[in-house]
């Protein structure tokens, strides 16, 4: 088929906080269009847009799912994401290559704390917005309290709708636009009709509202208002879209998606009320020189496109998606990559869910797909002529929550590691390393939740499998007084004996000061070519210390004296002295265990305020102070790593899962006294 005209293109990324329904409602709009032949009740993890099988099991968007319908001759490219907090990243990753956003409200939940955190996100980004008023037919749904908590959100959200008959009875919409209902009995699509004679009192006052809101964003149309004058529907629409595209007004609409009632409604929305590639702001690069490039939507010239998001698929290998921001790219051509990597463009696609729809080419606006590309990732972009320009990259959470894991069959280490670092670029958020000191392969994620799915992920996908334990945390040892002691060895065994002796004084140095050695030898006593090798058994000696093995770190080393023998001494048997005398020298230097000290900072309502503080100080946290953010509040403070290894479900149960932190290292502190001997009794286990 052939690229779509960009002014009939819609590109809309469907937000909200976990539970609001958003799936379903991308379900009943492809169903209202035609564009799959259910309804909008379709049980959960088994929607056109949750396809993967991890999905299915736990009845909730996991990743960002492309579909797309047409309606009114327009092509409507629906970007479902995660409203689960542990998959923010894919949910983040999808804003700069859409121009709108729809938000997703429960009406019975109200404004949630994702919704909040996402509405913001888009605010920063400048991505007009409009709002649906979900699950409207649940017990203790309120159309009025939802529209009272978004105007407490952002003062500019209007209501073009409202809803006939309540919870369970509703039955219809009623457009304040057209002053027309369309009610629903099971089809697709609603019955068009005047508005209900009990609901026409509240409706004229509701018009009369949603009139002098959306005047006040038009200096023509406040003073038309004001002298009494008829504003017109088309006068009403204009001025939506206006104040839509200019974030000053954020449309709301009604619908109960279980039922399909009021999705065709909310693509009428979409058509009319939200901008097209042509009409949204010019997009930012950065050009290779470091000078910022504006790129508009355009026809002709080269192709700009940008990856957005990355699936690592077993078959196919890497599923790159793509948003062109300016230009044609065609099937079968050639492109030029981030970093100036040459790719060769195969069969172009587009998705709906998980089917493949194949495209002759992605033309400016619109959003399609490909596969195995070499080097292409998220974040990416591809132009098909001259130099390369670069995207800024979306800021995503960092992972809190890691695990050190081994492969459930022992056999299967190095496949592991390389499965997971496939599933790295389809998830950016992940950390998988190797911890140098322990030696584990750590995996970091949001939560427990988001490591768990992507342990499911990798025996599905790649069939191989691990096991989650634990992290070690990396404590370290030092000393704190000054020390000396011998280091000797002598041995003979008939022919060329072994023998070598060193006197070593250990002394501490401030913490973070790392190891110093110092050659203090005069007269001989050691020949200079062998103090290279007292100080590799020094080190080797200081790998494991004498109180549970840790590494010990802040010392100063110094070799004063010691003997040799013309002989039998050798580079071997001072390195093997240098071991003896170090560790002779720890044991009498009062050794201390230290532990890893993180900064927390933890992000809850204000209502948990109290119980996130009294908990931290439980873990022999030390608080920073706080930050007050909208409804939010931020509370900081220094915790042992040690006490936040279990912290994610903790602060899940505290908040009602409305909480989140984020945790970096700040430094190494002295373990209390009482504590000592957990730690070693963890390192000797």
């Amino acid at each position: 088929m052939a690229h779509e005209s960009p002014d009939k293109l819609r590109n809309v990324a469907v937000l909200g906080h976990r539970g609001s329904g958003k799936t379903s409602l991308v379900e009943a709009m492809l169903f209202a269009a035609g564009g799959t032949n259910r309804r909008g009740q379709v049980p959960a993890g088994t929607t056109v847009a949750d396809y993967e099988e991890e999905e299915k099991r736990r009845g909730m968007s996991i990743s960002a799912a492309l579909t797309n319908a047409r309606w009114q001759g327009v092509k409507v490219n629906l970007l479902d994401t995660p409203g689960e907090p542990s998959f923010h990243a894919d949910t983040l990753s999808v804003l700069p290559a859409v121009d709108a956003a729809l938000m997703v409200v429960n009406a019975a939940s109200g404004v949630e704390l994702q919704t909040r955190r996402l509405w913001q996100r888009c605010e920063e980004l400048g991505l007009p917005r409009a709002v649906v008023v979900n699950m409207l037919d649940r017990e203790r749904a309120s159309f009025d309290e939802a529209i009272a908590a978004l105007r407490e959100m952002a003062p500019g959200c209007v209501a073009l709708q409202m809803p006939i008959g309540a919870e369970h009875d509703i039955s219809g919409v009623v457009s304040l636009v057209s002053m027309t209902a369309s009610t629903y009995d099971g089809g697709a699509t609603g019955t068009p009709g005047p508005v209900p004679a009990d609901l026409a009192d509240a409706a004229r006052a509701a018009r009369d509202a949603m009139v002098e809101s959306v005047a006040e964003t038009d200096d023509e149309l406040i003073e038309k208002y004001l002298s009494g004058e008829e504003i017109s529907t088309d006068e009403l629409i204009a001025a939506i879209r206006a104040g839509v595209r200019e974030g000053r007004l954020f449309p709301v609409v009604c619908a109960a998606s279980d039922r399909g009632l009021g999705a065709d409604r909310v693509l009428d929305l979409i058509i009319e009320a939200l901008p097209s590639p042509l009409e949204a702001s010019p997009r930012t690069l950065t050009g290779a020189d470091g000078t910022p490039v504006a790129v508009s939507c355009a026809e002709d010239g080269p192709a700009v496109v940008y990856c957005f998001k990355t699936l690592a698929d077993q078959f196919s290998g890497r599923i790159n998606l793509l948003r062109s921001f300016t230009g044609v790219l065609p099937s079968d051509s050639h492109a030029a990559g981030t970093g100036g990597t040459k790719e060769r463009v195969g069969q172009l696609f587009t998705l709906l869910g998980k089917d493949h729809q194949g495209l002759t080419a992605i033309g400016p606006g619109d959003i399609g797909a490909v596969a195995k590309l070499k080097e292409l990732c998220t974040g990416h972009v591809l132009v098909t002529g001259g130099p390369v320009p670069s995207m800024a990259g979306v800021t995503l959470p960092p992972a809190v929550m890691s695990f050190a894991v081994t492969a459930a069959d022992g056999g299967d280490e190095d496949k592991l590691y390389q499965s997971l670092r496939r599933l790295c670029d389809e998830d950016p958020t992940l950390d998988v390393h190797r911890d140098e000191q322990t030696g584990d392969l750590i995996v970091g994620g949001l939560s427990q939740l988001h490591v768990e799915v992507v342990g499911e992920r990798l025996m599905r996908r790649f069939g191989v499998g691990f096991e989650l334990h634990p992290p070690h945390v990396p404590y370290k040892e030092t000393i704190t007084a000054e020390a000396k002691a011998e280091g000797k060895h002598k041995k003979q065994t008939g022919g060329r004996g072994q023998f070598a002796d060193c006197w070593l004084r250990v002394e501490p140095l401030p913490h973070g000061a790392g190891f110093e050695f110092v050659d203090k030898i005069v007269g001989g006593a050691i020949p200079r070519s062998y103090i290279p090798a007292v100080e590799k058994g020094v080190i080797e000696a200081m790998q494991r210390g004498e109180l549970g093995g840790y590494p010990v770190v802040d010392v100063r080393v110094t070799v004063y004296d010691g003997k040799y023998h013309a002989v039998d001494s050798s580079e071997m048997a001072f390195k093997i002295a240098g071991q003896l005398g170090m560790k002779a020298a720890l044991a009498k230097a009062h050794p201390v265990l230290l532990e890893p000290i993180m900064t927390v900072s933890v992000t809850v309502p204000k209502e948990s305020v109290g119980d996130v503080m009294g908990d931290l100080s439980g873990r022999r946290g030390h608080p920073l102070g706080m930050e007050v953010i909208g409804d939010l509040e931020v509370v900081r403070a220094e915790v042992p790593m040690s006490e936040m290894l279990s912290y994610a479900p903790d602060l899940r149960a505290m908040t009602g899962g409305q909480g989140e932190y984020t945790m970096e290292f700040a430094r190494y502190e002295e373990v209390p006294a009482h504590l000592v001997d957990r730690a070693v009794a963890a390192a000797t286990a």
